[in-house]
This record gives structure tokens, sequence and C-alpha cells, in this order.
């Protein structure tokens, strides 16, 4: 099944970013079987800072669609999250990140997920030699991914950002022999340029599972 990647944001207010975390992590029971019965699979949520991306499986990348706004759990749902979000998402929506990377999306699944984000620096010129950088990929480098222990990945581009989803055996392992390896090292070299100052010195940065639906 395809993963797709949604964007959001919620209003820079710590009392309603609570509210938010919250009500995910401890959700209407209800909630989980209306997301399946959408034919919804593998749906997590990552927080930082103000951000959020969503992340979901299913047989079309319009699934989730099929949840009404009518049910009675899924409107109360979203009447106690709508204060949460920034005016822009009621203007005009989620946004979809462009996948530009995907590894093994058919395999098995790994112990351990995790969202890591990785600012870039803004503009056309980025987005479009991050995007050649991810198409010529090499072989070795997906070698090594599978020596790490990575079961399966995405990377969505957009403008000022990359976001990197990872299954993995064991995380911190995986990282680990990813950034022994010199196919990987190589990578990094490639895409310095185009990092931001903070992103580049720093590193990827792993933002917290908010919510999460098997």
């Amino acid at each position: 099944m395809p993963r797709v990647a949604f964007r959001l944001w919620l209003k820079p207010d710590p009392a309603l970013i609570d509210t938010y975390v919250r009500y995910h992590l401890d959700p209407f029971p209800e909630l989980y079987d209306l997301i399946r019965a959408a034919g919804i699979r593998n749906y997590t949520i990552w927080l930082d800072g103000t951000d959020l991306l969503l992340t979901r499986e299913g047989e079309t990348p319009t699934v989730g669609e099929k949840l009404r706004p009518e049910d009675p759990v899924h409107k109360d749902w979203i009447d106690h999250m709508t204060p949460c979000f920034q005016p822009r998402v009621k203007e005009s929506g989620a946004t979809r990140p462009e996948e530009i990377f995907s590894f093994q999306p058919d395999g098995a699944h790994g112990a351990d997920q995790m969202t890591y984000r990785v600012p870039l620096r803004a503009g056309a010129e980025t987005m479009d030699a991050v995007r050649r950088i991810h198409a010529t990929l090499p072989d070795a480098l997906a070698a090594t991914m599978r020596e790490a222990g990575i079961r399966r990945q995405w990377v969505w581009l957009e403008d000022g950002d990359l976001w990197v989803y990872r299954e993995a055996d064991d995380l911190e392992r995986a990282r680990a022999t990813l950034s022994a390896g010199p196919a990987y090292q190589a990578f990094r070299t490639a895409l310095g340029p185009y990092l931001d100052p903070a992103s580049a010195a720093a590193g990827p940065r792993a933002t917290r599972e908010v919510f999460r639906c098997d």
C-alpha cells in the first residue's frame, strides 16, 4: 500500500498544543474503529514545535477522505481539535509534501518508528537538487540501509524541509551503522550545501510521536 504524508500547524499556544497531544495520546476509543473502517492503516502523527506531519497507508492516497464528518464520534473529535489549529488550516486545509524516496515500502514493519525533520535552505533550486540526489542514490546506500536493520523508509520534500519516516529493528543501531557507512557519508556530503545552517551542524532532528493507529 502507498504511504502518504500531510502537513498541519498548531497555534503557538502551549495549552492548545497540550490539548492536541493529550487527545491524541488518549483518543476516543471509537476513533480507532472509524479510522480502520475507512481503510486507513499504520496512521501516525508527529509533532515538531507547532508543526505536524501525518502519515498513513491505505489502498489509495485519498482513503482517509472516507471518514464521515457527520459521524457523531468524528464530529466530536473535530469540535475539540479545530480550535488548536492555525487559521490557515481552516482556510486551505492540509498540504501534501512530495514523496521523493521510498525504501522497501512493501517490506516487513520495523519494531521502532521515527520521523526526522531535516530543515533545508528555501527555494526551487534546493528542491530540484534534493530531488535529484534522492533519485540517483547508489545501490551501496540501499545495502547499508539493509545492514543497518532499516525495514522501511519514506522521504517527503517541501520547500524548506525534508521529512524522513523510518522503521527499523533498532533506531540507534540504524543511525550508528548509517553514519559509519561510506555510501551514507557521500550522500550527506552531496546534501550538505542544501541544508540550513542549524541542520548542517546538528543533523536530522527527531520529532515526537503523538498518535499511532496500526
